[in-house]
């Protein structure tokens, strides 16, 4: 089913995108292109299930493999940006899994600690109930003392790392617009508005940086 979406985008979105590590299979990060590619959500989120079929499959006796890790954990990522309520937080339980199995192998994983910051970000913007709620699930003592000092730290990591992924610009952007710094957001958007943006996820990026620009100024 996810592979029928390759044939509905631009030959463009099929370039292998910065955000893809080595160690990704293609038939993963294609699938995650896919279907964000896909413009009708609720179509996105059936591809984005079987995104996390093929991510799976392709970790299932490589478990060791960091770029097989960081796949599924991104494909975890999209999905619970795209779902509401318990769904949301059970995703993001696991996406917290994913991402703790990618770190311990590897602890320099720019693209990974990109993830860390942006899931710590997530948790902080979240009411008190829904965000108690959603600590309990996800494993409490870390994420109970999570704070904004932390989610730069990991954000500007990943950013200072690996610069040419666009989307590590944007959510630095959205922390410095959170913790009252316009004018270093707006510098991040400036990054994200130069930078190309041919793959579906880069240009889901590069749109959201002009929604941003436009309401940082």
């Amino acid at each position: 089913m996810v592979l029928v979406a390759f044939t509905q985008i631009t030959p463009a979105v099929l370039v292998r995108p910065a955000w893809v590590v080595a160690g990704v299979p293609d038939v993963v990060w294609m699938a995650i292109e896919g279907a964000i590619a896909e413009s009708d959500k609720d179509r996105t989120k059936e591809l984005l299930k079987g995104a996390e079929v093929q991510a799976r499959n392709a970790v299932a006796g490589h478990e060791g493999e960091v770029g097989r890790r960081f796949a599924l954990a991104v494909v975890l990522g999209l999905r619970a940006e795209r779902e509401g309520g318990r769904t949301k937080v059970t995703i993001a339980s696991d996406l917290k899994k994913e991402l703790d199995a990618t770190l311990a192998l590897d602890p320099e994983h720019g693209r990974a600690r990109h993830m860390r910051g942006r899931l710590t970000a997530g948790v902080l913007r979240m009411n008190r109930i829904t965000r108690w709620f959603a600590t309990s699930l996800l494993g409490g003592g870390e994420l109970k003392k999570a704070n904004w000092v932390d989610v730069e730290r990991d954000l500007a990591f990943a950013e200072h790392q690996v610069p040419e992924v666009s989307d590590h610009h944007l959510q630095l952007a959205h922390l410095y617009r959170d913790t009252k710094r316009p004018q270093l957001a707006m510098a991040e958007v400036q990054h994200v508005l130069t930078m190309p943006f041919q793959s579906a996820m880069e240009q889901v990026v590069h749109a959201e940086a002009l929604t941003l620009g436009k309401a940082l100024r």
